[in-house]
């Protein structure tokens, strides 16, 4: 599993600059109420690493979503979030 991989390479390198962050993000949790949150940014800036430190101390599961293409459709889309979540769980 390449992403898990990643995530475990991830690990080794120090994180550093996303306190600001990683404050709001525990504040959501603390409200103990739903919420979505949607990281967005440049490629290479450290969402998924700023999504695996906030989440190093909590059951979490990561997915990828399927790159833009033409032959990405819906549905191809939701069968491999499904292959994803059956992987995980």
């Amino acid at each position: 599993m390449k992403e898990l991989g990643n995530l475990m390479e991830m690990r080794k390198i120090p994180f550093v600059g996303r306190q600001r962050e990683l404050k709001i993000l525990r504040e959501l949790l603390d409200k103990r109420a739903a919420s979505l949150v949607v990281l967005k940014g440049r490629r290479r800036i450290g969402k998924s690493r700023l999504t695996q430190e906030f989440g190093k101390t909590l059951k979490t599961y990561f997915f990828e979503g399927l790159p833009p293409d033409t032959g990405t459709s819906g549905h191809s889309q939701r069968e491999d979030f499904a292959r994803q979540i059956e992987r995980q769980l």
